[in-house]
């Protein structure tokens, strides 16, 4: 039987689909094709009425035991991530059938939620963890009530922050990782005890998978990033969580 994966998540699942071809030719001694590589901008107003564009994509690769696609956002949030309406242009076809039994769909999102917004309690209309969580998991599996879901802890938060063309400084608030670190183990404590409650699949523990809570300097790239609108790991981090899933989640 055919493994089916769709993995939906924020930037750092882009970079987690830039490793899969060559990760999944290694796996398998079957042909594994690519079907897609898609990239499109989708203009998003932020709460202020600024125009901001995000960069999207969808990687997919297929062989006889495993398909496995990746639909990635940068800069989304899981508060505010539309499961209804994301899979727009060319992804909207090709993942129109994805709500089906048997298909394994892993929401990938926090991230965001973490660095930029949690730990400002005192924001007008602040939405607290339990409620982020508790939203999050209510549209995800509102929009695949019959696939089976299995959410992916956040990015554990970094250190450092390496950040590139946000153009509007309330979009990237300078916040302390002591405080961003505090807020990523509250996160991480809620979803798993939200989706314990619903009887849903553990969350994949990224923390578990890379052996740490935090991110250390030593673990990003060094070269400057020009593409990416947050934090990334070198690849060989995301090729681990790749294996994990790869030989876990089945």
């Amino acid at each position: 039987m055919t493994r089916k994966i769709l993995i939906i998540g924020d930037s750092h699942s882009a970079k987690l689909s830039f490793g899969l071809g060559n990760f999944l030719q290694k796996k398998s001694s079957d042909d594994t094709t690519q079907d897609s590589d898609h990239q499109y901008r989708t203009k998003y107003i932020d709460k202020l009425g600024n125009n901001v564009w995000m960069e999207d994509s969808l990687v997919t690769y297929k062989n006889k035991t495993l398909n496995f696609y990746i639909s990635c956002h940068p800069g989304r949030s899981a508060l505010h991530f539309d499961f209804e309406n994301f899979a727009s242009g060319t992804q909207k076809e090709m993942l129109k059938d994805w709500n089906e039994e048997g298909r394994i769909i892993m929401p990938w999102f926090g991230y965001i939620d973490v660095r930029n917004w949690l730990p400002q309690t005192g924001l007008n209309n602040y939405v607290d963890v339990e409620n982020v969580v508790r939203t999050y998991i209510d549209n995800a599996t509102s929009k695949f009530n019959k696939a089976r879901v299995i959410f992916i802890e956040p990015m554990p938060q970094f250190i450092c922050i390496v950040t590139s063309r946000f153009r509007f400084n309330h979009t990237d608030p300078a916040i302390e990782f002591e405080d961003r670190h505090e807020f990523q183990l509250k996160f991480v404590s809620e979803l798993r005890k939200q989706c314990l409650e619903r009887g849903l699949d553990k969350p994949v523990s990224i923390s578990d998978i890379l052996g740490t809570d935090m991110i250390e300097p030593w673990m990003q790239p060094k070269t400057p990033i020009t593409y990416f609108l947050n934090d990334h790991l070198k690849p060989q981090y995301y090729t681990q969580i790749l294996e994990h899933i790869y030989s876990n989640v089945k």
